[in-house]
């Protein structure tokens, strides 16, 4: 299972946010470290600003990725994706708004 925790008070271009990921066992509910997480995320237009980028360990199951919004206005849509290590792949989704900077 992912929980994800991503809180920022400025959504504008050219800030950044990090995205806290946090990856437990789904039988057990015990924080796991998978073969590999990784972070996407798609632009308003759908292009792909970050495709599938590995996440940084800080600990056994919790990891981050630091986001810098890019210069689209608009809604971005996104992914954490975790393999684990018989293969088994997790996908959780997440989503903004951009607005432009100040």
């Amino acid at each position: 299972m992912i929980n994800l925790d991503y809180t920022f008070i400025d959504k504008y271009t050219g800030t950044s946010f990090k995205l806290n990921i946090d990856v437990t066992n789904p039988d057990t509910g015990a924080v796991t470290d998978p073969s590999s997480v990784t972070v996407s995320l798609s632009d308003p237009n759908g292009d792909l600003e970050i495709d599938g980028l590995a996440a940084t360990r800080d600990a056994e199951g919790d990891y981050h990725y630091i986001i810098t919004v890019p210069s689209i206005i608009g809604a971005y849509r996104g992914q954490t994706k975790c393999v684990s290590g018989d293969s088994k792949t997790t996908i959780k989704t997440f989503g903004f708004w951009a607005e432009a900077s100040l």
